[in-house]
């Protein structure tokens, strides 16, 4: 039976029914709706694509204050959908208002720019207009629990869940390289270190990175973008795959992750909080401190020379992605029950 619980979802992309996590709570609750910004598709430019989402994030919090009296509880699902919200929500507070919820609630302590500085102001001031937060790893929550003077018991760990279609697809022979790809907090040149002596082939998919020096020549560069089926090919069908981040104590790599371990394949990531949420240490990935070319370079051989624990690893990794999805799910209704009991 549904729940009797009104929930408004604001996103920030054009949302046309293929969401698992919306269809999931839509049989839990008896309204869920989704504010999502208005495309023009007829204008194809990709840059005005992007200005209409960023310009989406600042006018569906003031929609969506203009309603909120309809619903129970309001999701914001990215940082500044939520901090704008949450402003709002602080200035305009009324008693019947709906319990506000913000999804994917982090910082990257690494940046010290003045624009990052006045979000993080302006996020300070949002605080008291969010009721609940849903961070990226545990270890984060009891962080900006201090940080931001938030009672533990308003905040927790929400997991990602990997492209439910990546879960359909049958394992692949492996052929012989290593793949790492991304644009987002990588550091390639530890791994471009590290795999220079390798006697299999690395590619590199990225548009952003730049090789510092001339390239190995067992190390090939992508900078075409790859999507859809193409890398799930690719990803499916490598011996192994790396993920370098830059950094040990930024939540960031997760999305990536989640795809490799959903796909089978033997995986090694830079450790940071997020990712450790998802592996366990030689059972399901190899973790690695950032940075660390040697100890980077040692699980490659580690692997290379040991197929059937690679092998193994990346089936555990496979059965372990397929669980996240129904347990986003329960978290997500335990959180909207607790914060209306």
């Amino acid at each position: 039976m549904k729940k009797k619980i009104r929930l408004l979802v604001l996103v920030n992309w054009e949302e046309q029914g293929r969401w698992y996590f919306y269809r999931r709570i839509s049989e839990q609750f008896s309204s869920v709706q989704l504010m999502q910004p208005v495309l023009y598709n007829f204008i194809p430019a990709a840059r005005w694509q992007q200005a209409t989402i960023w310009l989406s994030e600042f006018y569906l919090p003031l929609r969506a204050l203009g309603v909120r009296s309809s619903y129970d509880v309001i999701v914001s699902w990215s940082m500044r959908l939520g901090i704008w919200y949450g402003l709002l929500n602080r200035l305009f507070r009324t008693r019947a208002a709906p319990c506000h919820l913000i999804y994917d609630f982090h910082i990257n302590p690494t940046r010290t720019d003045p624009a990052y500085r006045l979000r993080l102001m302006l996020l300070h001031a949002a605080i008291p207009g969010i009721d609940f937060f849903l961070s990226t790893s545990r270890e984060e929550a009891v962080r900006y629990s201090r940080m931001f003077n938030i009672h533990p018991e308003r905040i927790c760990f929400f997991p990602m869940i990997p492209p439910p279609h990546y879960c359909d697809v049958m394992p692949q022979p492996p052929g012989n390289y290593i793949l790492a790809y991304g644009n987002s907090d990588r550091d390639y040149d530890t791994l471009v270190h590290a795999a220079a002596t390798l006697p299999v082939q690395t590619i590199i998919l990225s548009q952003r990175y730049q090789p510092r020096q001339p390239l190995p020549a067992n190390i090939t560069l992508v900078t075409q973008k790859t999507v859809g089926d193409e890398l799930i090919n690719l990803i499916a069908r490598a011996r192994l795959v790396v993920l370098p981040l830059k950094h040990s104590a930024v939540a960031a790599g997760q999305t990536a992750m989640l795809e490799v371990m959903a796909l089978g394949r033997p995986l090694i990531v830079t450790d940071n909080p997020a990712t450790r949420e998802y592996a366990v240490h030689n059972e399901s990935a190899l973790f690695y401190t950032a940075g660390r070319t040697e100890q980077l370079r040692e699980h490659l051989h580690v692997l290379l020379n040991n197929p059937a624990h690679a092998e193994t690893m990346g089936r555990k990794a496979r059965e372990v992605s397929r669980t996240y999805p129904e347990r986003q799910v329960a978290v997500f209704c335990r959180v909207v029950e607790k914060i209306l009991s």
